[in-house]
């Protein structure tokens, strides 16, 4: 068991990419635990795999959806909720920075304490919940092109 946990780790040293390991009974589990993304199938071995694993899926037919699925649509709201935070960070900084130079940098702040948490937890929270329910591609869709998931590894 520790021969394939070494593969593992033998692979992101040499490749420097990360890695995905699947395995579906106790004699995986320390593979599972080297790789990057750990993938246990519940199966006739038990639940040792799934149970160590990052994802647990009933079937080996299960990954495709979720790598180019649920990984694509992952990665992709990832991406924009960083964004997301990032600019809305920066509005309300532009303006405190704004406000303070119109009354000659003094250390008065335009904003109350209650108003920053309603910015950060309420007024903003509707953009987060549409990131749900957006679908850029329909999955059957994303399981004719594959080439769509080479899109993502720029990093964009």
């Amino acid at each position: 068991p520790t021969q394939k946990a070494d593969v593992v780790r033998m692979i992101k040293i040499f490749t420097q990419k990360q890695t995905a390991a699947i395995g579906d009974g106790g004699n995986d589990v320390s593979m599972i635990q080297a790789a990057d993304v750990g993938i246990g199938i519940v199966g006739k071995e038990g639940k040792q795999a799934s149970l160590a694993s990052d994802f647990s899926i009933n079937q080996f037919s299960h990954v495709a959806d979720l790598f180019l699925w649920h990984g694509r649509n992952s990665y992709q709201r990832s991406a924009v909720i960083s964004q997301f935070i990032i600019h809305r960070g920066m509005v309300i900084s532009f303006a405190q920075a704004l406000f303070s130079a119109v009354y000659f940098f003094s250390p008065v702040t335009v904003y109350t304490g209650m108003f920053l948490f309603g910015w950060s937890c309420w007024y903003t929270a509707a953009p987060v919940f549409a990131l749900v329910l957006n679908e850029e591609v329909s999955k059957e869709n994303v399981f004719l092109y594959p080439e769509l998931y080479q899109e993502l590894r720029k990093g964009r």
